[in-house]
């Protein structure tokens, strides 16, 4: 008869199992580096042992590809509910653009990532982040569309308007990191305000 105090095993589907794995491999990578970080301690950042890890992601390249992966599609599904949330088309624009900030700011590791699968695997890692970049694009189309019949836009291409917004959201997330910098959480107000209406009074 086993011990009373033994701690009982708790079974976990194959996805709950998968998620744990990748949310430790996110901190331990964020935290070591890819070079530094071993299989191990992912494994046991995760509670489980190594062979369970290798049953998932047969190399540590692997790992951290679908770590990396895990995190884009998290960061995809926070904004694409905060514009799912709204019915204006310019506060699902506001909306989304904060999701976006706000994912970073609750996951600064995410920002490590990044820095890392560039450093590390400059042709995958831009392959993937900017597969899931376009994934939503002709969503993202139909917002700035409907704003264009509802609001005055200023002269320019759509997707001149569109990649501006991006170069702020992108320049946010990489400057939030530099020290001294109020949360972005409290910035992005004045940020959208400044994305709107430009930096000249009306």
């Amino acid at each position: 008869m086993p011990p009373a105090n033994k701690p009982k095993r708790v079974h976990k589907s194959a996805e709950e199992r998968v998620a744990e794995i990748l949310t430790a491999a996110t901190r331990i990578f964020a935290d070591q580096g890819y070079q530094t970080a071993d299989v191990e301690t992912v494994a046991a950042a995760a509670g489980v042992g190594k062979g369970t890890v290798y049953r998932y992601f047969t190399t540590k390249e692997v790992l951290f590809t679908e770590t990396l992966r895990f995190n884009l599609e998290r960061l995809r599904c926070e904004v694409q509910q905060a514009r799912a949330d709204q019915d204006d088309a310019l506060d699902q624009l506001r909306e989304g653009m904060r999701a976006y900030l706000l994912h970073f700011e609750r996951n600064p590791d995410l920002v490590e990532l990044f820095v890392q699968a560039r450093a590390e695997f400059r042709h995958q890692a831009k392959v993937l982040y900017f597969a899931y970049m376009y994934i939503d694009w002709d969503d993202w189309v139909a917002v700035f569309e409907r704003i264009g019949h509802q609001y005055r836009l200023r002269d320019g291409a759509l997707d001149e308007l569109m990649a501006a917004s991006s170069d702020l959201l992108h320049g946010a997330v990489v400057l939030s990191q530099a020290p001294h910098r109020k949360p972005l959480s409290q910035r992005f107000e004045a940020l959208f305000d400044v994305y709107l209406h430009g930096i000249l009074k009306p």
